[in-house]
C-alpha cells in the first residue's frame, strides 16, 4: 500500500504576494490561517488534493517542537533561507492514522510518533471554529526537503465546506505529480520505499517513479530534470527536493487565456501541456490538460 498526495507545502517567502500571484494565474484562494508553530498559510483546493502556501507568520513561534521533537516551522524556515521559495514537504492522505503509523513503521520508520495539532478554521459566514490534524512525520534529518508526512482530518467535516472554492477559472483539477531532483536518486529512493513501500517503486538509476492512489512521486538526476522540464534550466542537484508539480486542467485554453489577461509568461510544449516557470509561484506549475 502507497499512501497518495494530499498536498505539496509550498513555502514562499511572500505569503500575501503568493496569494495575488496564485490569484492572478487563475486559481481560487482560501482564508488565510495560522499553525501554532509560526506558519500562516491559504489553500488552493482540487477534487481530491490540494496545495498548501505556507510562509512565516510569527517567527518568535518557529521554536515550537511536537512531541517527538520536530520543529515544523523551523523546516519550513529552512527551506526558505537554502534554496528559496519552493516545496519544502509533501502530506500524504491517511483515513486511519494509527493504521498507516503501523505500515510505516514496519517499513523502517519507527523513530516517531503520530502527534496531533489544532488551529481556527474561518468557515463560511465568519463562523470560526477548532479543527485538529493528526500527522505522522517521516523525517529524514540529513535529506530534509524530502520529508513526507502522513495527514488525517479528525474533523473533516469542517475541511471541505464551500465547494466553489474548488473550482478555478485556469479549470485546475487535480495534482497528478510531485517531480523531485536529487544528487544520489539510487540512494534516495530507499527512503520513498520506507514510506510507500517496495511495490510501489519503479524505475532505475536517473529516473524513479513511486506510483499512489492519487498521482505519482518522481525521482530524477539533474540531467533527467532538465530533459523533462527544459523551462527550469540548469537545476542544482543538491539538497535533493521537490521542484516542479503536474497539475491537470479540463481546458487548457481557459487556463492560458487567464496567464494572458494577468501578463503572466508560460512556455507551450503542445496543444494539451504548458509550463509556468517556478518565479511566479515558487515552484514550476505544469498544466496538462486530460
Amino acid at each position: 500500500m502507497s499512501f497518495g498526495i494530499d498536498h505539496p507545502l509550498l513555502a514562499v517567502s511572500n505569503l500575501d504576494h503568493a496569494a495575488q500571484a496564485a490569484r492572478d494565474l487563475g486559481f481560487t484562494v482560501n482564508p488565510r490561517h495560522q499553525h501554532p508553530w509560526g506558519t500562516d498559510n491559504h489553500l488552493l483546493f482540487f477534487s481530491n488534493n490540494f496545495i498548501e502556501l505556507i510562509g512565516i507568520g510569527r517567527p518568535e513561534c518557529l521554536d515550537y517542537q511536537d512531541a517527538n521533537g520536530f520543529q515544523f516551522g523551523r523546516l519550513v524556515e529552512a527551506r526558505l533561507i537554502t534554496v528559496g521559495d519552493g516545496i519544502a514537504m509533501v502530506a500524504l492522505d491517511s483515513d486511519s492514522i494509527q493504521r498507516d503509523h503501523a505500515l510505516v513503521a514496519s517499513r523502517g520508520f519507527d523513530n516517531a510518533c503520530p502527534i496531533i495539532f489544532r488551529r481556527m478554521a474561518h468557515l463560511p459566514g465568519g463562523r470560526d471554529e477548532e479543527v485538529s490534524v493528526a500527522l505522522d512525520i517521516l523525517h529524514d534529518p540529513e535529506r530534509p526537503f524530502l520529508t513526507q508526512f502522513l495527514c488525517q482530518q479528525l474533523r473533516p467535516e469542517l475541511f471541505r465546506v464551500d465547494p466553489t472554492q474548488e473550482a478555478h477559472a485556469n479549470t485546475a483539477t487535480s495534482i497528478a505529480d510531485v517531480w523531485y531532483v536529487s544528487d544520489e536518486p539510487d540512494y534516495d529512493i530507499e527512503h520513498f520505499r520506507r514510506i510507500h513501500g517496495a511495490g510501489s517503486v519503479r524505475g532505475s538509476d536517473a529516473a524513479w517513479t513511486i506510483h499512489t492512489h492519487k498521482g505519482d512521486c518522481h525521482l530524477l538526476d539533474a540531467r533527467t530534470l532538465a530533459a523533462t522540464f527544459p523551462t527550469l534550466g540548469e537545476v542544482e542537484a543538491e539538497p535533493p527536493r521537490a521542484v516542479a508539480l503536474t497539475l491537470t486542467c479540463r481546458d487548457l485554453a481557459a487556463a492560458i487565456a487567464c496567464w494572458e489577461d494577468q501578463g503572466i509568461d508560460y512556455h507551450r510544449h503542445s496543444e494539451t501541456q504548458a509550463d509556468i516557470a517556478p518565479g511566479v509561484m515558487g515552484t514550476l506549475l505544469r498544466f496538462e490538460q486530460r
